[in-house]
Formats: structure tokens, C-alpha cells, sequence
């Protein structure tokens, strides 16, 4: 790992690398490591800094959710000429390469911050209380968890096509030495590890945990606790809360095949009573202060990503006529999509879609409106519990909310092609498909007729580090 210099920018905790040693001369916005970890303030800083590192549009904020993976998932029917080649899978072109390798090292300088934080937990975290020093602790360790595995699921095979090769590097402390490869299956059991301790530690103190009788998102709070620390305990859903840690190990653990655990960590969340589906109901009492997706978000998303310029600084990059990224789901694709009785009853079929002002395309609307980004959905564990357990039934639940409760599946119907069918409706721009397709190892997608292989599922590692880093 090369020398990292950290500093202060609009109160965000950043990190540059480069090949320099610390700065001796600082600007007026730059706060030296020991100066940022002298108070509690400090401390949430850096965890808000990651957040936001994550919210840019080159990481989750764009290229890992509504960009580059929603492309070569064959989610849109026309794309940008700077996605052609992501289209048919060119990653040595310069352009897609070059996304490539900034997804890459934008995960590695988040790993980075994280780190750092739980470094300075351990050598300073006395400053601040022994509750928000588990939750920080416990955030930070979820995050390096969540973007480990992110790494893990783009630029290494996965766990069906062999979970004893090489895969990245589990980057778990500050050192200028390279770090070696783990395999497959070692990285996963870290990426539990990070997670059980996060568990632990989250599950006494987060607001949203099981240890609260009740939780809220509304602007009006009556436990006192919520409001401390300057509202640092408020909106957990746009955090990875106690739940998220929870989803998230549900993922993971249906990526490793274990379905068992996969199903136990699902059905933890959504007995949880913290998250609910949205109804009609909901949408009619809720539509005069809030959006579909703003409703949406208050009751599905159990952890998301807050982007305070959602429209114009995302989704705008991607969903208008002539945008920098321009990615456009056509008629005839929406059609295939929503199987064609589905575009009329499926309720993300008439709400997730709009004409923009100024066009006359009907663009994916999901992040026109609202702040947050979606990081893990209730639907999501309805998914894994379908999948974990080989019980249609929790995917009818889940297709009965989305408009299809008089319509129920036939008699026989095959679970795996059900699922795939709902992942590819539920997580439009949010960049889950093309890891589901990867995850089951498939040889063939919708949409392309690309074979998908290796070559076309594992994304290269960026050159330097292969040149100077510690891999096979």
C-alpha cells in the first residue's frame, strides 16, 4: 500500500494517495490525522466522510449502482457511446478501463479511511462515549466488509467457479507493504468475521436494533437518545444499522452457498417489524409530501446511501436525453422485461419510469426525486428466502406487494427462472443483476448473445497493481 495522506475538506474525511510523504504545509482545509481524532466530532466525521466517498458518482453513487453494472448486466436497451464497449464486454478499451480500475481504487481508498478510523478507535476512541464508539466501530467495520465484498464479487470468480483461487486482497490494517491475494473463500471469511464483530457491537445501542422496542424516520423524535451528538443517532436507514449488517451477511452467505445461515440472517430482518412493503394504502396517505420512491425508501430500504443532489448530480449524468452517461430502457425492452401483462399490473412498471422534462424518452425516474440510494432492500431478503430455502412462497409475498396478488405463479413453477425474472425487475440502477447472473455462474444472459464466461464476469485488475502488488 503506498503512503496515504488524509485530510479535511466541507468536514469529510478524504483520502489522496500518492507516492509522497506527509505534507509539512498544510491548506487552511486539510486537518492532520492526530487533530481530526482529538474529539468525539472528529470521529463521525471520518465515518460520514466514507459515506460520502461511497456516494460519489464514480462509486456507488453512479458507476457500481445505475452505470457501469446495470450495463453489462444488459439492463439498458441504448446506451452512450462511452458504455458501447461495456456493452459487449471490451474492457481493454480505454474508456471502460478506465471505470474499471476507478471502481476499484475508489473501494481500496474507502477500505483506506475505514482503517484508518478503527485505527484511531483503538489508539483514541476514549474520547468519545462507549455507545458511540461501538456504533462507529461497528459501522466502519461493516463498511470495509461491504466494499471487501463488492471488490470481491467484480474482480474475482465466484464462489461456484472456484472458491479456493485467488482473489483480492483483504486490506485490514495501514502498511506501505503490499497485501497478498486471499482465496475466494478466505476473503469471505473475513468479510464474516468484520461482520459478527459489527453484529456485536451494533446490536445493544443502534436506535433501529433489536434492542429498541420501536423505531421511526420521522422528523419528530421522542427518545432523547436519538437527538445526541448532534443528531449523529438520527436516519439510520441511510447507514449500515444493525439490519444492514444483518442483510448484508444474508447476502454473503447465499454467495458462499450456505443457505442455511443465508436464510437464518434473511428471516432475522424481515421478522424484524422495522421494514414493511409499500401498499396503495401508503402511496395514497403518503403521495402529498413524499414521492413513490421518497415513500419507497422510508419503508423498503433497510440501508441506502444519502446524496443530497440526487437529481442533478446522478441522475441527471444518466437518465435524460443526450446525458453524460445516457442509458435508456426502450419500450420493447421494458416490455421483455415486465413480461408483458406485467407492464400494466406490476407496480414498478408504472412507477419507475418517467418522461423527463425536455424529452420525449421515458428514462428510469428512481433517483429523480429523494436523497437516498439503495444499498439493501427488504425485497431483497424476501429473495434470499425464496432461494435459501426452495419456498415459493416468499417470492409470491414479494410479486403480491409489487401488483401481482391476483395473479399468482402456476402450479410447477420453476423457482430459479421466478427469481431471476424478479431480480431483473426489482434492482433496475441499482446494480445487483449482473452479480446475481455471476453468482449462478450462468453461461447466458437476457439480452446479449454474448457467452458469458470468465473473461466476460471477472473484471481485469488495474495494471499497477499487478505490477506492484503482491499478486499470482
Amino acid at each position: 500500500m503506498r503512503k496515504i495522506l488524509i485530510y479535511i475538506t466541507a468536514g469529510v474525511l478524504l483520502l489522496c494517495i500518492g507516492c509522497n510523504n506527509w505534507l509539512d504545509v498544510r491548506p487552511q482545509s486539510q486537518v492532520k490525522e492526530e487533530d481530526l481524532f482529538e474529539s468525539a466530532s472528529g470521529f463521525q466525521d471520518a465515518l460520514t466522510g466514507i459515506y460520502v466517498l461511497m456516494g460519489r458518482a464514480e462509486a456507488y453513487g453512479g458507476q457500481r449502482t445505475m452505470g457501469f453494472m446495470d450495463v453489462v448486466a444488459q439492463t439498458y436497451s441504448y446506451v452512450d457511446y462511452n458504455y458501447e464497449d461495456a456493452l459487449v464486454y471490451n474492457y481493454k478499451s480505454d474508456a471502460i478501463k478506465t471505470l474499471i480500475d476507478t471502481m476499484w481504487s475508489t473501494n481500496y481508498n474507502a477500505i483506506a479511511n475505514c482503517n484508518y478510523l478503527l485505527r484511531n478507535i483503538a489508539e483514541y476512541g476514549d474520547v468519545m462515549s462507549e455507545r458511540l464508539r461501538s456504533l462507529i466501530e461497528g459501522e466502519a467495520l461493516a463498511l470495509r466488509a461491504f466494499l471487501h465484498f463488492d471488490l470481491l464479487r467484480g474482480y474475482a470468480p465466484s464462489y461456484k467457479m472456484g472458491k479456493d483461487e485467488p482473489a483480492i486482497p483483504y486490506v485490514r490494517e495501514i502498511t506501505n507493504a503490499p497485501v497478498a491475494q486471499s482465496t475466494v473463500s478466505q476473503v469471505l471469511a473475513y468479510i464474516l468475521e468484520d461482520l459478527e464483530k459489527a453484529k456485536e457491537l451494533l446490536e445493544p445501542i443502534d436506535p433501529i436494533g433489536p434492542s429498541f422496542a420501536d423505531y421511526t424516520e420521522e422528523d419528530e423524535y421522542e427518545v432523547d437518545d436519538y437527538i445526541t451528538d448532534d443528531g449523529f443517532w438520527l436516519y439510520r436507514k441511510s447507514r449500515l444499522n444493525y439490519y444492514g449488517v444483518v442483510a448484508l451477511m444474508a447476502r454473503v452467505y447465499l454467495y458462499k452457498e450456505d443457505m442455511s445461515n443465508a436464510l437464518t440472517a434473511a428471516l432475522e430482518v424481515i421478522h424484524s417489524g422495522r421494514f414493511e412493503f409499500i401498499t396503495d394504502a401508503i402511496i395514497s396517505s403518503e403521495s402529498y409530501y413524499y414521492s413513490y420512491m421518497e415513500s419507497i425508501a422510508r419503508h423498503e430500504y433497510i440501508a441506502s446511501l444519502y446524496v443530497y443532489d440526487l437529481k442533478k448530480g446522478r441522475s441527471d449524468l444518466f437518465f435524460k436525453n443526450l446525458a453524460e452517461y445516457e442509458c435508456l430502457i426502450e419500450s420493447a425492452r421494458k416490455s421483455s422485461i415486465f413480461d408483458g401483462m406485467g407492464l400494466d399490473l406490476d407496480i414498478r412498471s408504472k412507477h419507475l419510469f418517467a418522461v423527463p422534462e425536455g424529452t420525449s424518452n421515458e428514462y428510469v425516474n428512481k433517483y429523480m426525486t429523494g436523497t437516498q440510494i439503495p444499498l439493501l432492500k427488504l425485497s431483497e431478503m424476501y429473495l434470499i428466502a425464496a432461494e435459501a430455502s426452495g419456498d415459493i412462497s416468499y417470492l409470491e409475498t414479494l410479486r403480491s406487494y409489487r401488483g401481482y396478488a391476483t395473479q399468482p405463479l402456476p402450479a410447477g413453477a420453476d423457482l430459479q427462472q421466478e427469481l431471476q425474472k424478479e431480480y431483473q425487475k426489482e434492482f433496475i440502477a441499482e446494480g445487483q443483476l449482473f452479480y446475481y447472473y455471476k453468482r449462478q455462474n450462468l453461461s447466458s444472459i437476457p439480452f446479449t448473445s454474448q457467452t458469458m464466461n470468465r473473461d466476460v464476469y471477472v473484471f481485469p485488475v488495474p495494471d499497477n497493481e499487478l505490477e506492484f502488488g503482491d499478486f499470482k
